[in-house]
């Protein structure tokens, strides 16, 4: 982060079967933090910072952390950590399907399905413990129990769950417009990405996104293809394979039953995209077997042009 412009990483993770949330644990990130590209997930992720201090990059921004420091980055946003000096950081992650969650909870209620996806946290935030003890406290609660993973376990998570959700949104309340400002390109097209994330099975429109995004469809692509290294279709395209890629690790399903649950009108249009995006066709894929367990890297660096 010296002043050049660089790449940003796209980087995924799965979901355990049934679960809305993946915690990561343990001595593995117990360590000296280096960011060398920002990147940015699929899920909403929640670092908790148990020792050590550094700083962490929010697209343009730059924060200082320490022990106690809680970040909350939404899904989509480009980020990265690096350890001060000398210092050899403890962190935990959280990163939770918050669409999946709210959609399990809304039991069909539409409108209290849209108030929550409105007024969650869409951008980043540092909290600390000491400010806020309840919301810590439930962060904290959530990782001990993927830690302990007593009996229960998945029913007490998803209860905190519940409790995270409407802490964020009154913490999304508290935050001044100041705070919330930000001008960047990058947020200008930030629903399109969340409504792709959310929608990627279903027929997709660029003028649909353009759109959700109160911007003109010539606008959009145009600002889209600056932010992003690729056009709204191919990223489009990107996140379907993705998925499909989670199909094929749990399911024995058909080509032409993927190929439709993730948004493909043929298994031919399916196919190629997919050999194009990894590398191999999906059959050839799902035999070797080539999913890392924590997370997948296409490899897709999609974003670009953050000073």
């Amino acid at each position: 982060m010296d002043g050049k412009k660089e790449n940003v990483e796209f980087r995924y993770y799965e979901m355990p079967m049934g679960r809305f949330d993946l915690a990561l644990l343990g001595e593995k990130w117990i360590t000296t933090y280096r960011t060398g590209v920002q990147h940015f997930h699929n899920y909403f992720e929640i670092g908790y910072c148990y020792e050590g201090g550094g700083i962490l990059y929010l697209g343009e921004e730059i924060q200082k952390y320490n022990p106690g420091t809680i970040s909350l980055i939404p899904a989509n946003y480009p980020h990265g950590v690096h350890s001060a000096v000398g210092n050899i950081c403890h962190w935990e992650f959280l990163y939770i399907d918050i669409f999946g969650f709210i959609e399990k909870c809304s039991q069909g209620d539409s409108f209290a399905r849209a108030q929550i996806f409105k007024n969650i946290i869409q951008s980043p935030l540092l909290i600390s413990k000491k400010e806020h003890p309840r919301l810590a406290n439930v962060i904290k609660s959530i990782l001990d129990e993927n830690r302990e993973q007593q009996i229960f376990c998945k029913e007490a998570i998803n209860g905190y769950l519940y409790v995270l959700i409407q802490e964020m949104i009154r913490l999304n309340k508290n935050v001044s417009l100041e705070q919330n400002k930000n001008d960047s390109n990058i947020e200008k097209i930030r629903p399109a990405l969340i409504y792709v994330e959310a929608n990627y099975g279903c027929v997709i429109k660029i003028k649909q996104l353009a759109e959700i995004c109160n911007i003109s469809e010539p606008y959009f692509r145009k600002l889209f293809v600056n932010c992003m290294n690729t056009s709204p279709l191919e990223y489009i395209n990107t996140i379907r394979i993705q998925k499909a890629c989670e199909f094929l690790q749990k399911e024995d399903i058909s080509m032409n039953m993927l190929a439709w649950k993730v948004g493909f009108s043929s298994v031919s249009t399916f196919e190629r995209n997919f050999k194009k995006i990894v590398g191999e066709s999906p059959k050839k894929w799902k035999l070797k077997g080539k999913v890392e367990k924590e997370f997948v890297s296409y490899n897709t660096r999609v974003l670009k042009g953050w000073d």
